[in-house]
């Protein structure tokens, strides 16, 4: 596979927690830093650094928490007179455009960097989603620096950038911004991992939507893949619950919705992920919110998934195999009721009962 010639290291800072809670607190995104690598000359070919103006909190007279202001030593004023995240975004697409690497403008290929998953999954893709802000398909795939470093040197841990920085005997970088400097220690290691033979292979993938799909009784879902919410709004449907945990990849059908006895959703819901990395990630979000309602997850079984999603009805995998999308359960339908009736738009009075409970 031929190198890349752009790799743009990218980096982000909330008003929280960071390094490796990043994102466990459902803060927002305060400071996004990104720097243009060239592959090819095995140069930096600049670094951008953007403040960003969180939205209001009535609860909190500060911008920032105690948290990040020790981390990470941002100023609160410039915080506060920065522009919102979609204009910083946007900002960043017209940097790309500029450098002559932004592919919808016939520049030459790139692929993001970050240190690790979360500014990505737990950050930029969960705070978008949550805001309306539409993201660009370069932000669907990356590579995550601590696995290439790990992969390529062999060491069973990376827990931070420094850590690679101590590792390869590297200088630290003197810069007094904490996330220029951050990006600034990704080159060096980017550089070294390049002069010493690294080549990118695939890249992570974040998943843009969910796909449905159904799995039978009798299928194997590993315990590390499985987590329970609970707490959502009655009327959630799986689409919404994969809004929550946008950023990381739910497996195919992979969305079970609790029940009651009475056949009503419950508020709770069963999800399988592609990866227990993702499994775990999903825990980190244990308290956040949708609207008002803060949603609890927990560690859940495998046989608990199966117990709530697993069937064995062929017609709805077939439907499912033809790009079907939801599948509903009718009841109390009269014996007499024909497929016509049931197939025209969901008429209920034209069956001629009281009640008839739909549900998906």
């Amino acid at each position: 596979m031929a190198a890349l010639p752009h790799i743009v290291c990218f980096f982000v800072s909330t008003a929280g927690k960071n390094g490796d809670e990043l994102g466990a607190d459902e803060e927002q995104i305060v400071q996004l830093v990104y720097l243009l690598y060239d592959q090819n000359n095995n140069k930096v070919v600049d670094v951008q650094q953007h403040f960003v103006k969180p939205q209001p909190n009535e609860l909190a007279e500060t911008v920032l928490t105690e948290d990040c202001k020790t981390e990470t030593g941002l100023d609160e004023e410039l915080v506060k007179q920065a522009p919102p995240l979609d204009h910083a975004l946007e900002e960043f697409d017209r940097f790309l455009s500029a450098k002559g690497v932004h592919p919808d403008h016939g520049g030459r290929s790139f692929c993001l960097l970050t240190d690790g998953q979360a500014h990505l999954r737990q950050c930029v893709q969960h705070e978008c989603c949550k805001k309306n802000i539409s993201l660009p398909s370069y932000f669907y795939r990356f590579y995550d620096l601590r696995k290439e470093f790990r992969k390529f040197y062999k060491t069973d841990t990376v827990s931070s950038i420094k850590f690679m920085i101590d590792y390869l005997n590297l200088d630290e970088d003197g810069s007094v911004e904490y996330g220029v400097r951050q990006c600034q220690e990704m080159a060096k290691i980017l550089t070294r991992l390049v002069n010493d033979g690294h080549t990118f292979g695939d890249s992570e993938i974040i998943n843009e939507r969910l796909e449905g799909g159904i799995c039978t009784k009798n299928e194997y879902v590993s315990d590390g893949l499985v987590v329970r919410a609970r707490g959502l709004p009655w009327q959630s449907s799986d689409q919404d619950i994969a809004r929550f945990f946008k950023g990381l990849n739910i497996a195919k059908g992979g969305v079970a919705l609790c029940l009651s006895p009475q056949g009503r959703r419950n508020g709770e819901a069963l999800i399988r992920f592609e990866s227990e990395e993702h499994r775990d990630l999903a825990l980190k979000r244990h308290k956040h919110h949708i609207g008002q309602r803060y949603i609890e997850v927990y560690k859940a079984s495998g046989k608990d998934f199966i117990n709530v999603a697993g069937g064995n009805n062929s017609e709805a995998q077939a439907f499912l195999s033809r790009g079907g999308q939801t599948i509903i359960r009718m009841r109390g339908l009269p014996f007499t009721s024909t497929t016509q009736q049931v197939r025209s738009p969901i008429n209920t009075h034209s069956l001629k009962t009281p009640t008839i409970n739909v549900s998906s």
